[in-house]
């Protein structure tokens, strides 16, 4: 009986799997704020900056944003996890969904984004996986989980933002997007230089017409989608040297680096703009196409002019429900050196007024009952 009983003390012991966080122990952030990180990995400034971030929207009615940040969900799905989280805390406003969720589990390494059910369009959703793809997993990649984070949080407050639930007549893809288009005649390549017809910015003709909402945002998200997988494709199509009509060559990322100086290199290797080079060799000419990407941490340097200024923030007055706040940006050039600093306001806190009847919900935190059926993107490093 006792061996018995030592083999089932052993399994139990080095059988069973070490539990996680539940869902239900993740702790609703308290009101006015709006990230959670119970692994005490990331910096006061980037919390400080989704709150921000989350105060802005909440304050203007343009939706409501969490962060949450633990180390492991211990076998259950990350995205069960976060879409059981979204729903539980009803993140957005009731009868709107005007919620989205940051979600990471750093020793599971993965990141969820959840969307409410009003701000997961086509457009949306595409913008969403563009900024999971292109911005959140990268940054993990480098180590960089409060960039990750920062930036993640940044790129969902322009999603909200610029949402076709708030933005319904609205034409256009999501975000500034560069497009190439063959110049009329083609001058010559001067090292160093972008032909300034690759500075356009794309964006789908209007409609001419004011049709019905619903239908209109429909064609918006097709558009919007349409216009993500158009650039890729455009970005590809052969080329033809104006002069003497033979077929040009993309250079290869080692290769296109020669046509390009050293401020736009720094940015290939920021990630904020990618260059393509395409190489005519009986001219022995190159044309150069600027991409900008979509979301990124970075700015455009006020003395360089080039995307390598990092933005930092910090917070010198926080925001209440009595007054508002005062941040101080810095933005420090990663080619030239330049550093800039300014002082903005942010607003003062509000309470929602479309708070959700549950008195935990209402009491607890700043969400009002939002909603999510699982929209949003999902990624790992």
């Amino acid at each position: 009986m006792r061996a018995w009983l030592s083999w089932v003390v052993l399994a139990c012991v080095f059988g069973t799997p070490a539990l996680g966080i539940t869902v239900d122990a993740v702790p609703r952030p308290p009101r006015g704020t709006w990230s959670v990180d119970t692994t005490g990995k990331l910096s006061a400034d980037t919390r400080a900056e989704v709150n921000r971030l989350g105060a802005e929207l909440d304050a203007q009615g343009r939706g409501q944003l969490a962060v949450v940040v633990v180390d492991t969900t211990s076998g259950r799905g990350s995205r069960d996890f976060a879409l059981t989280l979204f729903n539980r805390w009803g993140i957005g406003h009731a009868g709107v969904d005007d919620g989205a969720l940051l979600f990471i589990a750093l020793s599971d390494r993965k990141a969820e984004i959840i969307l409410g059910d009003g701000v997961d369009g086509p457009r949306d959703q595409a913008a969403s996986d563009a900024l999971m793809s292109g911005t959140i997993i990268p940054a993990f990649k480098r180590g960089d989980p409060d960039g990750a984070v920062r930036d993640g949080a940044r790129g969902l407050h322009q999603l909200l933002q610029q949402s076709e639930l708030f933005n319904p007549s609205a034409a256009t893809a999501s975000g500034e997007q560069d497009t190439q288009a063959l110049p009329p005649q083609e001058a010559p390549y001067i090292p160093g230089t972008v032909p300034s017809s690759y500075e356009s910015v794309y964006a789908p003709e209007p409609t001419s017409s004011t049709p019905d909402v619903g239908l209109l945002a429909g064609g918006v998200g097709v558009l919007g989608a349409a216009g993500l997988a158009g650039r890729a494709l455009l970005r590809r199509r052969p080329r033809k040297c104006r002069a003497c009509g033979g077929k040009r060559e993309r250079l290869d990322e080692a290769a296109d680096d020669d046509h390009i100086d050293a401020g736009q290199r720094r940015e290939e290797k920021l990630g904020s703009v990618d260059y393509d080079v395409w190489w005519c060799n009986p001219c022995e000419d190159a044309v150069v196409e600027r991409y900008g990407t979509l979301f990124t941490r970075y700015a455009r340097c006020a003395q360089c002019r080039y995307v390598t200024s990092d933005k930092t923030t910090r917070t010198l007055r926080a925001a209440t429900y009595d007054h508002g706040g005062e941040v101080e940006v810095t933005l420090r050039c990663k080619h030239c050196g330049n550093v800039s600093t300014s002082r903005h306001s942010t607003p003062r806190l509000t309470r929602s007024s479309s708070s959700s009847s549950s008195g935990s919900r209402s009491s607890s935190s700043s969400f009002g009952g939002g909603r999510s059926s699982g929209g949003g993107s999902s990624g790992s490093w």
